[in-house]
């Protein structure tokens, strides 16, 4: 019997996408203004503008050029997902008290399916990215990230939705309550997606 070609991805196919946001260095906050160190975070949108899935880290406070957040996201992914929703912005604030938090610089991947679906076992690595000034659009450090896929069928996907919204609604909240909301907006989500996949109205 012949050998078949290993399945060419050019999206995510339907399952879950796990995001680590590692580190960040050289990115020259406040510094450079003279007004302190800066307390960085980092807020990741992937997916459509109608419906982007969304995360923010932790602050690492007085971090200045090189924070560190060493967080995990997980993103459920419904199917089709079509090329024009793989995108990924990755947007790093300083977070300001008395002024509104003011934006360090940005990371983008087009496509990140196609990046993470190319790699062996569906995982990158820890991986860096240049992070860019919004201002200049010149490149202003560096941003580490991850990313690891599990393809799910959907009877494994659903219940893996409904293992976690049970999880979520019966277990305390911990201390980071936006990581509790992100979580469990997050999954039911895409329960709700799931089930209007399968009645025929589209995602």
């Amino acid at each position: 019997m012949p050998k078949q070609k290993p399945v060419k991805y050019t999206s995510f196919p339907r399952g879950v996408l796990r995001l680590g946001v590692g580190c960040a260095r050289g990115i020259r906050g406040d510094e450079l203004l003279g007004l302190g160190r800066s307390d960085p975070y980092a807020k990741i949108t992937f997916g459509s503008q109608e419906n982007p899935l969304e995360c923010t880290t932790k602050t690492d406070k007085n971090a200045g050029s090189n924070p560190y957040w060493g967080e995990w996201f997980t993103m459920p992914i419904t199917v089709p997902n079509v090329v024009e929703n793989n995108n990924l912005v990755v947007q790093i604030y300083n977070e300001n008290h008395l002024r509104s938090d003011n934006q360090i610089g940005y990371s983008r991947i087009h496509n990140l399916g196609e990046l993470v679906m190319g790699c062996e076992k569906y995982s990158t690595g820890e991986v860096w990215h240049i992070v860019y000034d919004p201002g200049t659009q010149l490149p202003r450090g560096e941003i580490m990230l991850s990313f690891r896929f599990e393809p799910m069928g959907d009877v494994e996907f659903e219940k893996w939705v409904n293992d976690q919204v049970t999880a979520l609604t019966f277990q305390q909240p911990p201390t980071q309550a936006s990581g509790y909301s992100h979580h469990l907006g997050m999954a039911l989500t895409a329960l709700r997606l799931s089930r209007a996949g399968r009645l025929g109205v589209g995602a």
